[in-house]
């Protein structure tokens, strides 16, 4: 019978203790435990500061910098000649478009950084995610490995009762507490792989985004997509973010090739002078600081000041280059398209094949591994079975539960791979 505590008036000083040491308590209790972290929880780490990510988002920086480059405009040039007092200001006007698709060429590159920036991360996110199913595995395994300790040894414990009765013979009894040594070694094995798990998964979100000792949150289970494979191939034909910058790049090829056709066309130069001469300096006639002596004269002129003659270069190179450019970009659109499709069609086949696995297991070897392990135990236990048979119905059943688990985690990597390659989520 637990003891009554005894009555404690509020207000009291050793209320208040008390209080205070139970929060202590339990605050050292909570801060005892590793803190544990969702998929979601370790996503969001891995994308506030992974260092790839971040250096590619500087490309879309560097795009978006390009972009203004490619809207200014050419400077006015001022000259000034002294021998004779000449000051004008001209201005460069470009002509035939170039400056509306030297603008529209930069603003598309800028949808391809982004659109690379996006595929960087869906690579990114599929190998943490399948180190995260690694490190579920590990911990699902090292739980297997503890709770088959414990029960196998409490097996040992009945099997030391029922040798001192006489019921079993030493010679059996040593073939079951041997059978320790393995699931001891299985113990060492699962914590070794969960401390590898752990180190691989934290040096990927990195080490200052996790403590050194965590827990991962997380089901060891087969979930369906709920879409079939044509609409997945569909929904990666609108998702794929490499698939779009192929296309973007096709319509950048079309926007440079306009440019190149554009700069075939010389721009003009236009601007204004005005014109002085005269003797309005002392001295010498050998004298001539500024501008020659002589009588005084001012003048002022307004006109085209230079262009090109587009008699031999008209660009041809460039314009031939754009264009093979751009029929490059359509061949390479093509072929990012099939090779969506085919990874779609490739993941969603290795899906289902593990799927069927996952349903053998559950529906066929692990309940019949049970019953078998179930009858070897109770014919040993009463003397119509070896010890043996019980061992070996031991180990199949425990092999089964480790391959069983070891077929979900390959489902999950195969549903990471399968959302990879879609480039959207397909469970709910």
């Amino acid at each position: 019978m637990l003891n009554r505590l005894p009555a404690i008036r509020v207000g009291s000083g050793r209320f208040f203790a008390l209080t205070a040491l139970l929060a202590v308590s339990l605050c050292q209790a909570a801060f005892a435990q590793p803190p544990s972290f969702t998929w979601d929880e370790i996503r969001d780490k891995f994308l506030l500061t992974n260092p790839t990510l971040q250096a590619q988002a500087q490309s879309i920086e560097s795009s978006r910098a390009s972009e203004i480059t490619a809207g200014l405009r050419p400077n006015p040039q001022f000259q000034n000649d002294t021998s004779s007092a000449t000051i004008g200001i001209y201005q460069e006007f470009e002509v035939a478009g170039k400056r509306p698709a030297r603008l529209e060429s930069a603003r598309l590159g800028t949808s391809i950084a982004r659109t690379d920036f996006a595929n960087a991360r869906r690579t990114l996110i599929f190998h943490l995610r399948q180190a995260f199913v690694a490190a579920l595995l590990a911990k699902s395994d090292l739980d297997f490995a503890q709770k088959n300790l414990v029960d196998y040894q409490k097996a040992v414990d009945l099997n030391r009762l029922m040798l001192q009765q006489g019921t079993i013979s030493r010679g059996s009894f040593l073939k079951i507490e041997l059978q320790t040594l393995q699931l001891q070694t299985d113990l060492s094995d699962a914590t070794l792989a969960w401390k590898t798990a752990k180190a691989t998964l934290r040096a990927l979100v990195g080490p200052s985004n996790l403590p050194q000792e965590f827990e991962v949150q997380g089901d060891l289970r087969a979930i369906p997509p709920e879409r079939s494979l044509s609409e997945l191939q569909q929904l990666a034909l609108s998702s794929r973010p490499d698939l779009k910058s192929s296309e973007t790049n096709r319509e950048k090829a079309l926007a440079d090739l306009d440019l190149a056709r554009a700069n075939r066309w010389p721009n003009p130069t236009i601007g204004t002078s005005f014109l002085h001469s005269g003797n309005e300096i002392g001295g010498p006639s050998w004298f001539q600081p500024f501008y020659p002596k002589g009588g005084v004269a001012n003048g002022m002129g307004l006109g085209v000041a230079s262009f090109s003659v587009p008699l031999f270069n008209r660009n041809q190179g460039e314009v031939a280059r754009a264009r093979s450019e751009q029929l490059r970009a359509d061949f390479l659109v093509q072929a990012a398209r099939n090779q969506v499709l085919e990874e779609v069609e490739t993941a969603y086949a290795s899906l289902e094949s593990s799927r069927d696995r996952v349903r053998l297991y559950e529906e066929t070897y692990l309940t019949q591994a049970k019953e078998s392990l179930d009858i070897e135990e109770f014919s040993f236990r009463n003397g119509a079975a070896s010890i043996l048979d019980f061992l070996d119905a031991e180990r199949t059943y425990r092999a089964l539960e480790l391959a069983y688990r070891q077929q979900l985690a390959i489902y999950l990597s195969n549903l990471a791979q399968l959302e990879a390659a879609v480039g959207a989520p397909v469970t709910p």
